[in-house]
């Protein structure tokens, strides 16, 4: 998933007439090149921050395919692979949130790296691509819990934007299978603590403020509801009592184009077909539900629905369906 271009090795001994400088100069430049250095490094973390997540959540042109088989026309696999190259004291947290992902996105796509101590001066694969889930019911927002992530559809401009989310715990999960409509919203809410979770925050009402968990945006549906994080470090994990967060960044522009009665469907399904320029692509991802007690069957069941097993390399399928990165991978023969 990722190579070693080079590595730092620190500063070289001056030669010829600079070995005259007097030392105390030479701290000084060696003081004066760390700063720049922690200042680009700065600098360009902060420029990856600004401008990456608005790349990574689209707008994306989609376009269902007119037949179950396959059509050489569809468009449904959105985004492209991007390249980072990590640089001192960053973490795949960082990463993530700046392009865009969910925690375990990034982590499960690059298993062989520490959460914290990433091997600086390299290249890695950051996976901005996904395949859309199916949308039948043409839900406004559509949630795949399976995945960790929301899609924000307009079909009248056939556009969809796409937002990493948290969702609820084991003891808590987020509903299923259901279609929910956006009740209310409100900016910097409060909370009202649900009763069996009052004796652990020692209150019944949050106030708004950093230390509230729905963080700076709030749209109801019932009693669940999509909202922002005093957490970030949470999005794309297992964190939440049912609801589902998003970045404080991403949920304001949710907000402000997902207007009061807008649908939101709510799915579950670890295993997609994409279609991109006549090629059949798969993303399989783990079934953090632990509903599916054999994937292999599950994946084939799903391609035979779509009767696409003529069409594809099956090497390439078992081993998606084994690894599962939760990255589009090309299956076409």
């Amino acid at each position: 998933m990722y190579k070693i271009t080079s590595r730092a090795a620190g500063l070289t001994p001056p030669d010829g007439h600079f070995c005259l400088v007097y030392p105390t100069v030479l701290a000084k430049m060696s003081i004066m090149l760390k700063m720049w250095r922690f200042f680009a490094f700065g600098l360009l973390g902060w420029v990856m921050m600004a401008g990456n997540p608005a790349v990574a959540a689209g707008p994306f042109t989609y376009r269902f395919p007119a037949n179950p088989g396959g059509d050489p026309a569809a468009i449904t696999v959105v985004g492209q692979p991007q390249t980072h190259h990590i640089v001192r004291y960053e973490n795949l947290y960082k990463i993530a949130r700046d392009y865009d992902l969910g925690f375990w996105e990034l982590a499960r796509f690059q298993r062989a790296l520490d959460h914290f101590y990433l091997p600086w001066e390299t290249d890695i694969v950051i996976p901005t691509q996904w395949i859309l889930p199916p949308n039948p019911g043409s839900a406004g927002y559509l949630i795949n819990v399976a995945e960790l992530r929301g899609y924000r559809f307009f079909p009248d401009k056939h556009e969809v934007y796409t937002y990493p989310i948290g969702i609820g715990v084991f003891e808590y999960k987020t509903p299923i299978g259901k279609r929910f409509r956006v009740q209310n919203k409100a900016v910097d809410p409060g909370w009202r603590i649900p009763p069996g979770l009052q004796a652990k925050y020692g209150m019944s009402y949050m106030p708004p403020g950093e230390d509230c968990p729905v963080g700076n945006r709030w749209m109801g549906l019932s009693h669940y509801g999509l909202h922002g994080t005093h957490a970030p470090m949470g999005v794309g994990r297992l964190v939440s009592h049912g609801c589902i967060r998003h970045y404080p960044e991403d949920i304001v522009k949710l907000f402000d184009m997902t207007p009061v009665g807008t649908t939101v469907d709510i799915v579950y399904e670890p295993v997609k077909f994409g279609f991109l320029k006549g090629r059949i692509y798969v993303e399989v991802h783990e079934d953090i539900y632990f509903k599916i007690p054999d994937m292999l069957r599950y994946a084939m069941k799903r391609l035979q629905d779509r009767n696409l097993a003529g069409r594809i390399d099956w090497n390439c399928f078992l081993r998606a369906v084994e690894e599962q990165t939760g990255a589009p991978v090309d299956i076409s023969r």
